[in-house]
């Protein structure tokens, strides 16, 4: 699937091939043999040794992404390839659906709705809604989404309990919340949202213990990337009511993995934090930015070389 427009996709000497997901090493090293420049987005599988042995020609990788946890970058390093993403193309979007999930979950939205869709019942039984005023949002990460994020929960009137492990003092002190360890932003959020990046420390970062830590009947949403919880835990923890939904939109294993959240209040949506019409926009204008730049004899962007 491409999802800019096709006829936008140009630059003077440059020769565009469009592929949709591609996720199999064969899938990728069909597609870009002889390129050399690797235009890609999460769609694609991962960008290993095997694939760059098998792609001589290519100088450079391009990610239409914030994130390039799928790009081995030991092995882009080690020859000489840069990598380029597109750190920034806002982050209000995805601020605002993750409090589009907070507000699904916590209001029953669809539960009501799948209600009266399929049982053709327009019944309030058993939706009894969580109110977020005066509430206490945990967020861990304080980056652009993180720092947006609380800028919305204040304005519903909620408390702010944040971690990161650089604190912005000066946003703490303007928007008004403050830092804590993370086991405090765990136990005292009754939502708790995620904002951190995919690494080795984050990996399975909410697991069954951390998961324990969060205050009974709290909510869980996670817009960042689906392998920061442990899915399986989550479920878990969901069923045994220890807590009391969770919104999704992202998954460990999201594209492979089917994970049963039936009878369970999850709202889940496939990866679409992003997938807005000015995001698609100014990511597109970013990546043609940094293959212009790279042809001109410099990088933008870079992240790894």
């Amino acid at each position: 699937m491409i999802f800019e427009d096709r006829e936008a996709i140009r630059l003077d000497g440059c020769e565009f091939t469009l592929h949709g997901p591609l996720r199999a090493a064969d899938e990728i090293v069909g597609a870009a043999a002889g390129a050399d420049v690797l235009c890609m987005r999460d769609q694609f599988g991962r960008i290993t040794r095997e694939i760059l042995d098998r792609l001589p020609n290519l100088k450079l990788i391009v990610t239409r992404s914030a994130g390039y946890d799928l790009i081995d970058l030991s092995e882009t390093a080690r020859r000489g390839i840069p990598v380029c993403n597109v750190p920034d193309y806002g982050a209000h979007m995805i601020a605002e659906l993750a409090f589009g999930l907070l507000l699904a979950v916590a209001r029953n939205v669809v539960r009501g709705d799948e209600r009266y869709r399929r049982e053709r019942r327009f019944s309030d039984e058993g939706l009894q809604g969580i109110e977020l005023y005066a509430k206490t949002l945990g967020v861990v990460g304080t980056g652009r989404i993180g720092l947006h994020s609380i800028r919305i929960a204040r304005g519903f009137g909620m408390r702010v309990v944040a971690c990161d492990l650089i604190e912005n003092l000066e946003a703490a002190r303007d928007l008004g919340f403050e830092y804590a360890p993370l086991e405090r932003a765990l136990a005292e959020g009754d939502a708790v949202t995620l904002h951190i990046p995919m690494s080795v420390g984050t990996h399975h970062l909410l697991n069954a213990r951390r998961l324990a830590m969060m205050k009974p009947g709290a909510i869980l949403i996670n817009t960042s990337r689906g392998a920061v919880v442990d899915t399986q835990a989550l479920i878990e923890a969901l069923r045994s009511g220890h807590l009391a939904g969770a919104g999704l939109d992202v998954l460990d294993g999201e594209r492979s993995i089917y994970h049963d959240f039936s009878g369970l209040n999850v709202v889940v949506t496939p990866h679409i934090g992003w997938y807005t019409d000015g995001a698609v926009g100014r990511i597109l204008s970013i990546t043609l930015g940094n293959i212009a730049a790279f042809a001109a004899g410099r990088c933008t962007n870079l992240v790894g070389s």
